[in-house]
């Protein structure tokens, strides 16, 4: 499935943030002495041809284990014009994977097996995550009808020596465009694909994660740039696999290493990289239905280096600009209720890329309202957002400024534990800060780098990154000449 990644935070298992954490001697560590945060073991073993193995000790989910398998490429590695969405095609192609010369044997096994099996695909990454009991790791696995392979020996068939026909191909190709007619029903996704490309000109950012419509159109006919595409990036020295459950680390590193050690590292090609932003742009987005209008004003931010307090900031940007409690959010939402909705477009995935990515916000505006007051309607809205982002410029000189952000860094940090509740969701939200760094201690950094920021870090950032060159502001609406060329149109 297509995704902006995580899983969404749960509440509950907080007590386990108390009881520490430790790390294999093996593991690569930052130079500082990090305090021991994250409250898993986790040991690392890298093969000689470049594959990471990284197994997080979860023994309280006891006989249980989420086996992912994190592909270090997204849309972000779609460099050649025209071949948009292969990243969201192989994920959905991977389940096709033959067995034995058997069409569809690699997904009839693993329901035999009983594992849950899903994937998702992200701008830099796309993250397969079989989850199932810690038994079946290893095989065969006797079942009433004929042993199974063991849940490792299937992960490294597919993804070593993928199998299937070009009619297979053709099939799922095909299928990924009735998703993309879904999700871009949505005003919301639509604006995102409109306002991409005018925001990263130079950059693969410029494209959506399922690509352009008609790339996805001609998929079917994609199997050459496809197969490039994964000989590129399926390969070790750009994929790690994370293991976490209730499992024995030593057996988990000497299956994986008779499972991978013969698969060949790849020579990837170099991403472009984006031009410094020069805005403000601004452009408007048609739409043939009646729905709410809806303003996006979007800033330029700074890619993800786990540890900094840029990164720290983006990280609490949610909280101070559009939570309940944020004045922004009030301002809009009860004071002047000129909004419906106030929310961080894509939620804060869309912030924490790999490269220097769009914090957008998402006004959702009020239909009879727009009708009766226009331009100067929305013109309002506008100034009143980009105000209300501006005072972050000056969030040391607010009162209780310590205080809030104290408040905000502890339901953060708290958020984040909350949401370690099941060995699917502690290996997603390792795999989703691990690929900034590639070092085992990532959710330490991240977390002691929010511990220590201070009210003038929020200053600081404000004050880089929320300015008029950074700025894309994006307007959609129903277009009268579009909807009258609607099929239901009378």
């Amino acid at each position: 499935m297509f995704s902006f990644g995580r899983l969404p935070l749960a509440a509950g298992f907080l007590a386990i943030i108390l009881a520490g954490g430790s790390v294999a001697e093996n593991s690569k560590l930052p130079a500082n002495d990090l305090p021991k945060v994250f409250p898993y073991d986790v040991q690392t073993k890298t093969l000689t041809n470049g594959l990471t193995i990284i197994v997080i000790l979860t023994p309280e989910f006891k006989s249980m284990v989420t086996y992912s398998t994190v592909v270090f490429a997204g849309s972000l590695n779609e460099t050649e014009k025209g071949k948009t969405g292969l990243a969201h095609l192989f994920e959905h192609i991977m389940f096709r994977h033959e067995i034995d010369g058997k069409a569809g044997g690699y997904s009839d096994d693993i329901r035999r097996m009983g594992a849950y099996n899903n994937a998702w695909t992200d701008y830099d990454l796309t993250f397969y995550h079989p989850s199932t009991f810690s038994e079946n790791l290893f095989g065969p696995i006797k079942r009433p009808d004929g042993p199974v392979p063991g849940l490792i020996e299937l992960e490294a068939s597919r993804f070593k020596n993928l199998t299937l026909d070009r009619k297979t191909f053709e099939v799922e190709a095909g299928a990924v465009l009735g998703e993309y007619r879904k999700i871009f029903s949505d005003p919301a996704q639509k604006a995102i694909e409109e306002f991409s490309p005018t925001a990263f000109p130079h950059h693969t950012y410029g494209h959506t994660v399922i690509g352009y419509r008609e790339d996805v159109e001609n998929m079917p006919n994609a199997w050459d740039s496809a197969w490039e595409f994964y000989h590129n990036y399926y390969a070790p020295n750009s994929v790690a696999v994370i293991v976490a459950g209730d499992v024995d680390a030593n057996k988990v590193f000497a299956e994986a290493e008779k499972r991978y050690s013969d698969w060949k590292p790849s020579h990837p090609p170099q991403i472009p990289t984006e031009q410094e932003p020069d805005g403000p742009k601004q452009l408007h987005v048609k739409w043939e239905a009646d729905v709410s209008p809806r303003l996006f004003v979007g800033y330029h931010t700074p890619g993800m280096k786990p540890g900094s307090a840029e990164t720290a900031v983006t990280e609490i940007l949610p909280e101070l600009l559009t939570s309940r409690s944020a004045p922004l959010f009030q301002k809009l939402r009860y004071q002047k209720q000129s909004v419906t909705n106030f929310a961080l477009l894509g939620g804060q995935e869309l912030l924490e890329s790999s490269d220097p990515h769009l914090m957008v916000l998402d006004s959702e505006l009020l239909l009879d309202r727009f009708k009766t007051d226009g331009d100067k309607y929305v013109d309002d809205v506008q100034k009143d957002v980009i105000s209300g982002v501006e005072d972050l410029k000056r969030f040391s000189k607010q009162p209780k400024a310590a205080e809030t952000l104290k408040v905000i860094k502890s339901k953060v940090r708290n958020d984040f534990f909350a949401a370690l509740d099941s060995t699917g969701s502690v290996a997603q939200s390792f795999a989703w800060y691990y690929r900034f760094n590639r070092d085992p201690r990532v959710l330490d950094m991240v977390i002691q780098s929010i511990d220590n920021l201070t009210p003038k870090d929020v200053d600081a950032y404000a004050n880089k990154y929320f300015i008029p060159k950074g700025q894309v502001i994006t307007t959609l609406w129903r277009d009268p000449q579009a909807a009258s060329m609607a099929p239901e149109a009378k």
